[in-house]
């Protein structure tokens, strides 16, 4: 069984675009060969769990970003999430985080995987106050349901 993350489960990650790229991805290769380790291995579920955990990996996303954004009150992230990720969120927002007129924001994407029979990472291309951001969460299957363990982004 893999237990949940207790200390440090959301980190707000600050993204600057590199002044040489000039708006295109840069790459470079790794020096040297690439490094060996145990491999990768495909954990195949059962049918029909992988619907569920991208329907669950696309709410818990909504519900974060909505939090993140000030357009839900941080409690309702307790739907989806561990009271770990609920605190260091709402911490994070402080008290007053409502502001005026906001734009709500947009999912684009969902992407999800199961590195294990009861883990998911599930990253999340949102747009908030006009601007793409990343989204990752952990999920993790305990008690009968899938929950956010995890939360990284570099929304503000």
């Amino acid at each position: 069984m893999v237990r949940p993350v207790r200390s440090g489960a959301v980190r707000f990650v600050s993204y600057r675009p590199s002044p040489a790229v000039h708006g295109a991805l840069a790459l470079r290769p790794a020096a040297g060969p690439a490094p060996q380790g145990p491999g990768l291995r495909l954990v195949r579920p059962a049918a029909g769990e992988d619907a569920e955990v991208q329907a669950v990996a696309e709410a818990a996303g909504r519900l974060a970003v909505e939090v993140l954004a000030g357009t839900r009150p941080p409690h309702q992230l307790s739907l989806v999430a561990v009271p770990a990720v609920c605190r260091e969120i709402a911490a994070q927002l402080g008290p007053g985080t409502r502001r005026g007129r906001i734009v709500p924001p947009k999912v684009l994407s969902t992407r999800s995987q199961r590195p294990a029979p009861d883990v998911a990472e599930a990253v999340a291309l949102v747009v908030v106050a006009g601007r793409v951001h990343a989204l990752a969460l952990r999920l993790e299957h305990a008690r009968g349901r899938w929950r956010c363990t995890a939360l990284e982004t570099t929304a503000p």
